[in-house]
């Protein structure tokens, strides 16, 4: 988590070329995987300081839905999410952790990845066809002068 702090958004989560989950699992291998997340969990577990951690088996359970239902996050999306599920803006654990919990966590999160994605993806949208819109915009004061407001030629 040394590196955690260079990540502080959502977006700039998003926007890091940090390899994602399915990229580790075609590179790598599914055990390799379920591994790093098992690692993160365990991480994550003994960060926490609970009285009823997750069990080894809870962990591997987590890992493998992790790996299948969230394989388009990135490293830096995992690095984010795990930072702040430790500084607890997730909201109390009473005690005790789940997969329940976790998973919960993680759909939040993709949650609300994906509206910032299409936030983002319309705000380009919108630059691109405004960036366009002055082009159009010359070319039709060019032809308003050649033809008049009115659609007839000058003479």
């Amino acid at each position: 988590m040394r590196h955690a702090g260079k990540v502080t958004t959502i977006e700039k989560a998003m926007n890091s070329s940090a390899p994602t989950i399915g990229a580790f699992n075609r590179e790598k291998g599914k055990s390799f995987t379920e591994g790093l997340v098992m690692g993160w969990l365990a991480y994550l577990n003994s960060m926490l300081n609970l009285n009823k951690p997750m069990t080894d088996d809870q962990i591997e359970m987590c890992a493998v839905t992790i790996t299948e239902e969230f394989y388009g996050l990135k490293m830096s999306d995992l690095t984010l999410l795990f930072k702040n599920i430790i500084e607890g803006k997730h909201g109390e654990f009473y005690e005790s952790l789940s997969p329940a919990k976790v998973l919960s966590f993680f759909r939040q999160y993709f949650t609300d990845r994906c509206e910032l994605a299409e936030q983002q993806s319309l705000r380009e949208h919108y630059d691109d066809k405004a960036k366009n819109d002055n082009l159009n915009f010359s070319s039709n004061v060019k032809r308003i002068y050649q033809t008049g407001a009115g659609g007839f030629n000058r003479k």
